[in-house]
């Protein structure tokens, strides 16, 4: 009988060796499999080009992973918040199995906007929004990143609080690497256009302002010589046309060379404004009563253009004294920019041969979603409306 004892007293330690190195081997395994996701994952956030179509994908895979390797567990819903100081703009990115109802969604957007453009200094790195849970990845003056658990209404499991908590150094890591990625190409691209602007200024452009002022003089001798009179229209034509394919030239140039030197929208605007008040004898007023344009980099770009392109008109056309350019959100939350002068009013019957511009602000509103109107100014003048709904 004692014999019998020892024998079943040795199995039963030799069978708890046995299941300590197992469950040992499998925690092991178990934290091998993990690494390996979280591996995948860095590279394959670092490799994304498309946001809004990769994110929501890398999601999906990601949220199986993590469910199929803690099977046991509770593991919390996953969604990324990028959001963009600069144009006020909040991208929440989740795969389609997740719910998120649109109350929701202006929630999450309003708090974590708030923190970021309104507190950037003593932003708070974990935030509890409703039922939802947020926590700040990376903070930078471009973009800023929040890793988000939706319906966190219980609370995490010990034993997968560390596993999170790699998946979120991970996660930062991954994003790093997007963001070197796109500011390496960025700065490609920025040399580009560096480039493109000095060789449009040393060579295309030199060479239309000379025939711009050969055009000129050629039209100004036909208008003075009756025996060159036949010759008027044609001479018109091509001075107008040469003065505007000069003007959108120095315009290219210009916008190239706001792009690579990073300015806002209100610094560029009064750079385009001083540029048009050292070529005239015209007093322009700026009235922004916006503080921060919430509008993309690419919509800043074309309204710019299109301000621009009406300034140049008014110089041109308007023989106006004063010219006022407002900027104002509406009560309905569109964005309003009036460009109104004082001078002798736009006439729309009677088109100049290079009235073509007008043709071309208006594509480039229709580009943005915007409406574009040519109204009469009071007293006496023009005024270009650009309306644009917010979003």
């Amino acid at each position: 009988m004692k014999v019998w004892q020892s024998l079943s007293q040795v199995w039963q330690k030799r069978r708890i060796g046995v299941d300590v190195a197992e469950t040992s081997l499998q925690q092991q395994l178990l934290a091998a499999q993990f690494e390996v996701i979280l591996l995948r994952l860095m590279l394959n956030i670092a490799r994304v080009e498309q946001p809004n179509e990769q994110l929501p994908e890398l999601l999906h895979d990601l949220q199986q992973q993590l469910d199929s390797t803690f099977a046991m567990q509770h593991v919390p819903k996953l969604c990324f918040v990028l959001c963009y100081p600069f144009t006020q703009e909040c991208f929440i990115y989740h795969a389609q199995s997740t719910q998120l109802e649109r109350q929701d969604l202006n929630q999450i957007q309003s708090v974590l906007l708030n923190q970021t453009y309104y507190a950037q200094s003593q932003v708070e790195n974990l935030l509890q929004i409703q039922n939802h849970q947020a926590r700040l990845l990376l903070l930078g003056q471009e973009m800023v990143v929040w890793r988000l658990y939706v319906q966190q209404t219980n609370a995490i499991e010990s034993s997968l609080q560390p596993h999170l908590q790699q998946l979120d150094d991970a996660l930062q890591q991954g994003f790093q690497y997007w963001i070197e990625q796109q500011q390496k190409r960025q700065a490609i691209l920025l040399k580009e256009r560096r480039e493109f602007a000095a060789e449009l200024h040393d060579s295309i452009a030199q060479v239309l302002g000379f025939l711009r002022l050969k055009s000129a003089q050629l039209h100004s001798l036909c208008k003075n010589q009756p025996s060159y009179s036949a010759l008027l229209p044609l001479s018109e034509d091509l001075a107008s046309y040469t003065h505007y394919a000069y003007q959108q030239t120095r315009e290219l140039i210009t916008a190239s060379r706001l792009a690579y030197q990073e300015l806002d929208f209100a610094s560029a605007l009064k750079k385009v404004m001083d540029e048009f008040a050292h070529q005239s004898s015209i007093s322009f007023e700026l009235d922004n009563r916006v503080a921060h344009l919430n509008v993309s980099a690419k919509y800043a770009m074309q309204l710019l253009y299109i301000i621009r392109e009406s300034l140049s008109n008014v110089v041109r056309h308007s023989h106006a004294s004063s010219a006022q350019v407002r900027i104002e959100y509406l009560v309905s939350g569109a964005l309003q920019i009036c460009i109104c002068d004082n001078g002798r009013g736009i006439q729309l019957k009677n088109k100049r041969s290079d009235s073509f511009g007008l043709e071309i602000m208006q594509e480039r509103a229709e580009r943005i979603g915007a409406e574009l109107r040519f109204v009469a100014n009071s007293p006496q003048g023009t005024c270009v409306i650009l309306h644009l709904e917010q979003h």
